[in-house]
């Protein structure tokens, strides 16, 4: 779920310059967007800590068990920070005149982000589980390599849920290329134009299916309830993934650097304030658009509006670059591979231990977090940079090469 903007080293007041994505290299680091990773991850924790825990509270119209639950809509934050991070080295080149990005660097930098800690943390799983040794899992195993595993309905959760986001996460880095040559122009404002009305008709095309799906289901017999591979297919989640592409042709069009006016952090308290009043009480109901994932697109839009506002204003600049924040943040693609996985082993620890979660949840979110930070960190630093570090380090070996021909 991460992409390489704004992600600097774990943990540490001492962090080395965040790696940027594959056609980007020059761009300037934006500060605020780690800590909204670390934000997303953490809300996905709290969702399934809740369902684990059922811890639950209410003051005045603030639900404490719908609020986690609704943490879900981190996953919509990393989609529209990806949009967001990814298709910003396209505006930069339509601005300046120049060629897309190259496609080759792109997709390589996309796998070797995505892939090597996904892959260690598949196998490690299939090894505990000794998938091996059941008949019907081939196909599942391989769908899961393949990252195709969304599209079979019996595979979608069946090894890790939150992996699912993965595989849409996946599908829309080999779609974002096409989607940037269709709605490219020279003036941004057009871009952003197409990519609004591509948002609006992936959301109709989207309710159509979903209700065509609904009735057929009824029709024979069946609960109305669409097939799992549509509401968590890219399609569900493309407008939320181009909101986030839209909001990064706006940074660009309007050269949003430095540190904005105090009236912007205003503005980003309100949009902030906006998500938790939505998601945390009766607004949830009401603010709700048919088979629109995570209240698509009030939620979507003000979330699209704190990436805009994060990297120029103060709150951006030093809430959300606290360092430990920070380093949640570069390690937030392992908290959100793992986190359920060690969720579910302190469960079974504390139950071995005789220590009801429900009634102990303080200890199990404690130990949890800690463990979820812990292999987190180790995978950042055996996986994901060494791998971005020895891709970095051969491109420079062929820029250099290419140069002294």
């Amino acid at each position: 779920m991460n992409e390489d903007r704004g992600l600097p080293n774990a943990m540490s007041n001492t962090v080395p310059p965040p790696a940027l994505p594959a056609g980007a290299a020059a761009d300037p680091y934006l500060p605020g967007l780690t800590g909204l990773r670390a934000i997303a991850c953490l809300m996905v924790f709290a969702v399934h800590f809740g369902q684990t825990t059922r811890l639950d509270g209410q003051w005045w119209v603030f639900d404490l068990g719908q609020w986690m639950a609704n943490g879900n809509a981190g996953v919509a934050l990393f989609f529209s920070l990806s949009g967001f991070v990814l298709s910003l080295p396209h505006w930069r080149a339509v601005q300046a005149g120049e060629a897309p990005p190259a496609l080759g660097p792109y997709l390589l930098r996309r796998a070797a982000r995505v892939l090597p800690a996904y892959y260690v943390c598949l196998t490690a799983l299939l090894v505990i589980h000794q998938a091996w040794t059941k008949d019907d899992k081939a196909m599942e195993v391989l769908l899961h390599y393949l990252l195709l595993f969304n599209f079979d309905a019996r595979t979608i959760f069946a090894i890790n849920p939150p992996f699912w986001t993965l595989a849409v996460e996946a599908q829309f880095y080999l779609l974002l290329p096409l989607l940037m040559w269709a709605v490219r122009s020279p003036r941004l404002d057009q871009s952003m134009l197409r990519l609004a009305g591509l948002s609006l008709l992936a959301y109709g095309v989207h309710v159509a299916v979903m209700w065509s799906s609904a009735g057929a289901a009824g029709a024979q017999g069946a609960a109305p309830d669409p097939s799992p591979v549509l509401t968590y297919s890219l399609l569900a989640h493309l407008p939320h993934f181009l909101f986030g592409c839209i909001t990064a042709a706006f940074f660009t069009a309007n050269r949003f650097q430095g540190r904005g006016p105090v009236s912007l952090d205003v503005v980003l308290l309100l949009a902030v304030l906006g998500v938790v009043l939505t998601l945390a009480t009766p607004l949830d109901a009401l603010l709700q658009l048919p088979f629109g994932r995570y209240n698509l697109p009030f939620v979507p839009a003000l979330l699209c509006l704190i990436i805009l506002l994060a990297p120029v204003t103060w709150i951006g600049r030093h809430v959300l670059e606290w360092a430990p924040l920070r380093g949640i943040g570069v390690i937030s693609y392992g908290v959100y591979i793992y986190h359920l996985p060690v969720q579910n082993a302190t469960a079974r620890a504390m139950g071995r231990a005789g220590l009801d979660v429900q009634a102990h949840w303080a200890i199990f979110g404690a130990a949890s977090l800690a463990v979820t930070l812990a292999v987190a960190t180790l995978s950042y630093w055996l996986v994901e940079r060494w791998v971005l570090r020895a891709i970095r380090q051969r491109r420079q070996t062929l820029v250099a090469l290419s140069h002294r021909t």
